[in-house]
């Protein structure tokens, strides 16, 4: 199951990467955020599943994980492919920011 997470976010890059080689209309800034959104929801799914976290913690992460992965391709891929003033990106990192912490108090927590 852990690999099977490596495959499958590895050819999502790669299926991110032959789109916006194919489309004209998707920026080159637009899909190598992409690219390095999915690789970082990878990890931390990843993260998530390798670590000993309480089942309940790791189901309920790797849900909101993976969700919230989705949110972030979709924020990233849809921004204007400027970084001065894009308040999508600004959307993509407290997403990302709220993530690590939920994961991170997850992996405390489930120390005690």
């Amino acid at each position: 199951m852990k690999n099977l997470i490596l495959i499958i976010g590895s050819l999502l890059i790669v299926l991110n990467t032959l789109i916006g080689l194919i489309i004209t209309d998707y920026a080159v800034l637009n899909f190598l955020l992409a690219n390095i959104s999915i690789a970082i929801s990878t990890a931390i799914i990843y993260f998530v599943a390798i670590s000993k976290i309480a089942d309940g913690f790791k189901i309920g992460l790797t849900a909101f994980c993976f969700f919230a992965g989705i949110a972030r391709c979709l924020c990233v891929a849809f921004a204007p492919s400027v970084l001065k003033d894009n308040a999508l990106l600004l959307v993509v990192l407290g997403l990302l920011f709220f993530e690590v912490i939920c994961v991170a108090t997850a992996k405390i927590l489930s120390k005690k």
